[in-house]
């Protein structure tokens, strides 16, 4: 049947296109990835010399967790750095689509995304999976490797030429680095005395206790926001 024919076809050429698009985006995602494992071993590296020039015993290091992520810890802080597995788009209404440079070439609106979490390095020596984490940024990758940034502060207007930004490791290392001080610059604040008046013998015994924690400073988290455990 033609009709059949026809549908054949139309699953044809979409596998062809953006099938094939996806599949780049998500190489190049992979390679971007690799290469800000690079940088962030460079700037560990860079400041474990300058920490012992101090003569000071502030911990910092680089861990590897799998293929798809790696951490920094900055004396009480870790960044996690995740790589998600799929490739996104998004509505036309998000500003990001109406790029003329998107719009001049829509699988150019395809999108690897890498994501960089702050989370206290206690929260993870002691296994508090109920600890809150904050997103402090997140990385868009096209097929062309041109990039696109939102965060928090500085980290969500600094990056957002995606026609001009194209990838090298200067500016990898440029948007960790930025994302250390906008994680290291928001101080935890205690909680309030009524909030922590009561708790569960659960809550003391598991030390899980993300309901009376404190949270970060200029950190604006919403429900939707917090990271669940």
């Amino acid at each position: 049947m033609d009709l059949e024919k026809d549908a054949l076809e139309l699953i044809l050429s979409q596998l062809k296109n953006k099938a094939c698009i996806k599949q780049i985006v998500y190489q190049i995602t992979q390679k971007v990835f690799n290469m800000m494992r690079d940088e962030g071993k460079r700037i560990i590296t860079d400041l474990e010399v300058k920490i012992e020039e101090m003569d000071t015993s502030i911990p910092v290091e680089y861990k590897e967790s799998s293929d798809f992520e790696f951490s920094l810890k900055l004396g009480g802080d870790i960044l996690i750095f995740y790589m998600q597995s799929n490739v996104i788009t998004f509505n036309d209404d998000f500003p990001l689509m109406q790029k003329p440079y998107i719009q001049e070439d829509s699988s150019r609106k395809y999108f690897g995304h890498i994501t960089i979490y702050n989370f206290l390095a206690d929260s993870i020596k002691y296994n508090r999976l109920e600890d809150p984490g904050y997103l402090i940024s997140r990385l868009l990758i096209n097929k062309e490797e041109h990039f696109f940034v939102e965060g928090s502060g500085q980290l969500n207007f600094l990056f957002q030429d995606l026609e001009q930004n194209v990838v090298t490791g200067d500016w990898l290392r440029l948007i960790i680095e930025k994302s250390i001080s906008e994680a290291m610059d928001k101080d935890l604040i205690g909680p309030k005395y009524p909030d922590i008046k009561a708790i569960t013998l659960k809550q003391q015994r598991s030390q899980s206790l993300a309901s009376v924690r404190g949270e970060k400073i200029g950190f604006q988290m919403s429900t939707d926001d917090k990271i669940q455990g």
